[in-house]
């Protein structure tokens, strides 16, 4: 299996600076009128904010509890939301329909078969040159950016078959890597 540290799988980091936090993760005016029209009430404004910030930095949704505290307060200082709100979804449906309106709002694709066939051809290709499978994750995840798809989890990125052999991207089976 691939270390997600030797891609360019994006992350959160571990530490942000203030700087980091208001350029990458403040809301802008147009942001926060399309969370008012988009959904109701101070939580769920908050929920649709956070992973469109998220959203945008990752090119995916992150669990809920993945995203930093500090990402969290960030946003609701931006929002000027009481500390009390937090990320939490009480209706899974509205976190669906949270998704789907940031990817539209995005011009973002999900991933679906489409994607998968953008990756296995530039895969393909690039696998007649290069041979380190962190090296094909990394071709894929830039293909599905430039076409302006959500990115699937790591490990629908790179997933351990049980002969021993990886496939990259288990997307890509017309390509074996070496063991």
């Amino acid at each position: 299996m691939t270390s997600i540290e030797r891609t360019a799988y994006p992350r959160f980091k571990r530490y942000f600076t203030t700087k980091e936090l208001g350029e990458i993760y403040t809301p802008t005016k147009s942001e926060i009128a399309f969370a008012y029209s988009t959904t109701n009430g101070q939580s769920n404004i908050f929920n649709l904010v956070v992973f469109l910030k998220a959203f945008q930095r990752l090119g995916y949704f992150p669990k809920i509890g993945e995203v930093p505290n500090s990402i969290l307060n960030h946003v609701r200082g931006c929002l000027k939301l009481p500390n009390e709100i937090g990320l939490v979804y009480e209706n899974s449906k509205t976190m669906y329909r949270h998704r789907t309106a940031i990817r539209e709002y995005l011009k973002v694709n999900p991933f679906d078969k489409n994607a998968r066939h953008f990756c296995v051809q530039s895969v393909y290709e690039s696998a007649q040159v290069m041979d380190n499978p962190a090296d094909l994750i990394n071709v894929a995840i830039g293909e599905l950016v430039k076409q302006r798809y959500e990115l699937p989890g790591f490990n629908t990125l790179d997933r351990d078959e049980s002969s021993g052999r990886y496939f990259c991207c288990c997307i890509f089976p017309i390509y074996k890597c070496a063991p």
